[in-house]
């Protein structure tokens, strides 16, 4: 069955969000929704489950608009982002298999505070608001799977926003560097090559900066020695000194 299938699949892939941080950890933390549910209370919960296909760049939610249920990723990649007023991104997490997108407000039908596209093909299993409340009610297992989730987001926004809020810009780029060393580096005889393809826009948005601001630094790191940026690929020099400090 699709359901069990791709559930199983999500609890067994790797969980975790690239977001803004200093620590690491969190991206490999597990948080899943359904951690804690025997095989019964698994199969009661999915049966109120709607699985749902969402083709890559495609819009999951809109800010702004009512929020309706909660999505869990079992596979793919979300990216969830900011707009403001004057139309200005900042993303707040990407984020994998095994965690949800949809809060902070599960339970009730506010309007969503950020909008969700998907990065890559994904497949996601929804679950309204008021069902799952329900759920909730007579499940505790699931209950206190969605509060250790909802804990897990809470200190990936929290680490965000001590990071823009303490750091420059130039220790977030390399902070974000760092992070996509870590996620998807490999290491080669020149040092660590970054084969996916996030673009200095991507990049703009996780650190909180223009795209020009990006192709500058990016530029300067090279010049250093630091880095070598070349067409769909990134590739680390001097991982130590990228680790260090921004001096401007």
């Amino acid at each position: 069955m699709f359901k069990t299938e791709t559930a199983n699949r999500a609890d067994s892939e790797e969980s975790g969000a690239l977001v803004l941080s200093a620590a690491g950890k969190l991206r490999k933390l597990k948080s899943g929704v359904f951690n804690h549910l025997t095989d019964q209370e698994r199969s009661t919960v999915l049966r109120h489950c709607k699985p749902m296909l969402a083709k890559r760049r495609s819009t999951i939610f809109r800010q702004g608009q009512q929020q309706l249920g909660i999505y869990l990723v079992l596979s793919g990649c979300i990216r969830v982002f900011f707009v403001s007023p004057a139309g200005r991104e900042i993303t707040r997490a990407y984020w994998f298999a095994g965690n949800f997108i949809g809060g902070p407000n599960v339970f009730s039908k506010e309007p969503h505070m950020w909008s969700a596209k998907a990065v890559s093909d994904a497949s996601l299993l929804f679950i309204p608001s008021d069902t799952l409340r329900k759920l909730c009610e007579t499940i505790p297992n699931l209950a206190i799977g969605l509060i250790e989730a909802m804990e897990f987001k809470g200190r990936c926004y929290s680490a965000m926003a001590q990071m823009l809020g303490t750091c420059s810009a130039s220790d977030r780029m390399r902070q974000v560097l760092l992070h996509l060393a870590s996620d998807y580096g490999v290491g080669t005889s020149q040092g660590i090559e970054i084969h996916k393809g996030f673009t200095q826009e991507e990049i703009a948005r996780m650190v909180g900066s223009s795209r020009q601001w990006v192709a500058a630094h990016l530029k300067r790191l090279e010049s250093d020695g630091i880095i070598r940026c070349s067409r769909g690929s990134l590739l680390i020099y001097d991982l130590d000194a990228l680790k260090s400090p921004a001096t401007d």
